[in-house]
């Protein structure tokens, strides 16, 4: 009944950032087919404000919608698109961030319907310094390793001039990170197996095993040894 009078729920800029919150968690589960394009205008407008928490909670219902609402997903995605290429506010770091996690997830949710996605979010791979946005990519470029010719690369990204590889700074990065790093590299090699790839997953390995005191990280290692 509500969700043809989603609008009563838009968020005024005088809003205290809970009711802004409570407005936001109220849109997701309004939007619909009908009304999404509204939804996803008042998502983007409130993903280029100064407070922190609306711009992520502002992405991140983007994303639920596009897993909410099966044939809405596409524009939803799109919408991401734009808040990537068109990050100029001050938190455009944020949204960026918030992207990658929420567009890995819609890529779980619909795999390989969103190919084309990748090529804009690896623009912004060095842009990255969170675990749960650095982990989310390392994901995406595990996942769809096949699709790069320069897979790498990628993998190496993190890592400053002089450009050393990602596996020398391994052991700086969360354990977050460190397990996708673990996971993206035995699937770029059972997917692409080369030499540079067996030796990156040598190295990983041997990283994981028998230079770190995390269990997970070690248990998880010893796995793909056998």
């Amino acid at each position: 009944v509500l969700s043809s009078d989603v609008r009563v729920f838009f968020c005024k800029y005088n809003d205290p950032v809970y009711v802004k919150v409570e407005k936001l968690e109220t849109m997701v589960l309004l939007a619909n087919e009908s009304n999404i394009e509204a939804v996803l205008a008042e998502f983007k407008e409130y993903a280029s404000e100064v407070d922190v928490e609306i711009v992520r909670k502002s992405v991140r219902a983007i994303g639920r919608c596009a897993i909410r609402i099966d044939r809405a997903s596409e524009r939803c995605v799109r919408a991401l698109l734009q808040l990537i290429e068109g990050r100029s506010s001050q938190n455009g770091g944020y949204v960026v961030q918030e992207a990658v996690v929420v567009i890995k997830d819609i890529f779980r949710k619909y795999p390989r319907r969103y190919e084309a996605v990748i090529t804009p979010l690896c623009q912004h791979i060095e842009s990255l310094d969170e675990p749960p946005s650095k982990a989310s990519m390392v994901w995406i470029i595990g996942e769809y390793a096949r699709s790069f010719e320069n897979v790498e690369e990628l993998l190496d990204c993190w890592s400053g001039p002089p450009r050393n590889t990602f596996l020398d700074s391994f052991h700086e990065e969360s354990v977050m990170v460190q397990l996708q790093i673990l996971t993206a590299t035995v699937k770029l090699h059972l997917m692409k197996s080369t030499a540079a790839s067996a030796e990156m997953l040598k190295k990983c390995l041997k990283a994981a095993t028998e230079e770190s005191d995390n269990p997970d990280l070690r248990d998880r290692g010893f796995i793909y040894w056998r």
